[in-house]
């Protein structure tokens, strides 16, 4: 068959594995979680995530022969079809290897426990409803926060003992580094196709190198988010970060890669884009670091060298001041406006509806993804 015989089939899983390989013996930094486990144990993390994207970076420059450079673009089914199963599989063994749902509907934080020497968890944390249905169950997972080859690496941090590879975390750092190959694979295809890399395709893998970069620089804001104390591993996760997120995010680069560079951006609309691409960086990077900062320093009155009050609604952990004071989820729409400006450059150089919708529909699903997490936390709250 054409597919076990083709290069695509195999470079995503290359890309996998050398992945988690450099993941696990590059060195790290061990830093403490929000999240705990049913014991109000708070967790560790092992952190690399920038060392391990330049690395990963510089063995697919340095990777011979060149052609294997747009191996991921040229082979794109194939490569998302080996995903896709890599994804499922994932899914499947996650579902299957759990016996007992955890108990609560969100994993237990630091806020939520009395005493971390005790471990005694206080009596408002809401309670899950147990669900029978398979679907659910495989669709949003049943373990908080599963760790893999809990007993072949230890990490020892003020006392405290932690063993293995948290899923999570690792998930969402290869789908960064898969991610980062496949806008790599269409920047040398454009340059291919055309011996020439236009500035609309410049301006799209920059703001997108440096979405990555920055997100894996500052990977322990991550650990304070909705995706490690709200969310399971499940089908939603595993197939997330394995497949949409590396091979769907990136749809904007498609249409840049065959339309031909005549129909180019100009020098001051990739300027443009990258102002509308920063102001929704620094929405959504000040409010994910205000709202950090007020769960690991939840004495601290004040923010951003004392600019910005840390203001709590009295007896809750919501912040009412800084960019929680002007949105409730503000966080959210600077993210849409990120993609939003991710998806322009493909938008404007496009030559037909086709391939000029194609790039919208990345700040489509951060809508679509982002209502029902708002619906959630409102309900939460």
């Amino acid at each position: 068959m054409k597919y076990f015989s083709n290069v695509g089939t195999y470079a995503v899983l290359v890309v996998y594995i050398v992945s988690f390989l450099l993941h696990f013996i590059l060195p790290a930094r061990v830093v403490k979680g929000y999240a705990c486990d049913n014991n109000g144990k708070q967790l560790l993390y092992r952190l690399n995530g920038p060392l391990l994207f330049v690395f990963t970076g510089l063995l697919f420059y340095y990777s011979p022969p060149s052609s294997l450079h747009t191996v991921l673009y040229d082979d794109y089914w194939y490569a998302l079809i080996t995903a896709n199963i890599a994804g499922i599989g994932m899914s499947l063994y996650f579902y299957f290897r759990c016996n007992v749902q955890e108990k609560y509907s969100r994993c237990i934080t630091i806020d939520q426990v009395e005493s971390t020497s005790t471990g005694k968890v206080k009596n408002n944390v809401k309670l899950g409803i147990k669900c029978n249905s398979v679907l659910t169950n495989f669709f949003v997972g049943m373990e908080w926060n599963p760790r893999l080859f809990r007993n072949s690496m230890t990490m020892t941090m003020n006392n405290m003992t932690d063993y293995g590879v948290d899923v999570k975390m690792w998930l969402y750092l290869v789908g960064a580094i898969c991610l980062e190959c496949n806008i790599l694979s269409c920047v040398y295809k454009q340059l291919e196709l055309w011996n020439e890399i236009s500035y609309a395709m410049l301006i799209y893998s920059f703001c997108f190198s440096i979405f990555l970069l920055e997100y894996l620089i500052l990977e322990e804001i991550h650990l304070y988010t909705y995706d490690i104390f709200a969310e399971k591993i499940g089908f939603k996760l595993c197939w997330g970060c394995l497949v949409f997120y590396p091979f769907i995010y990136c749809i904007g680069a498609f249409p840049l890669v065959v339309t031909n560079p005549k129909f180019d951006i100009s020098v001051s609309t990739a300027w443009c884009i990258l102002g509308v691409y920063i102001i929704g960086w620094c929405i959504t990077r000040g409010a994910n670091l205000q709202k950090y900062y007020c769960r690991k320093y939840p004495t601290e009155t004040t923010f951003m060298f004392g600019l910005v009050s840390q203001e709590k609604l009295p007896g809750t952990q919501l912040l009412i001041s800084g960019w929680w004071g002007v949105a409730r989820h503000f966080n959210y729409a600077g993210e849409i406006i990120q993609a939003v400006a991710l998806a322009i450059p493909g938008f404007l150089v496009s030559d037909s509806w086709g391939y000029a919708v194609l790039p919208l529909l990345y700040p489509l699903y951060y809508v679509l993804l982002f209502i029902p997490r708002q619906i959630d936390d409102e309900e939460v709250c």
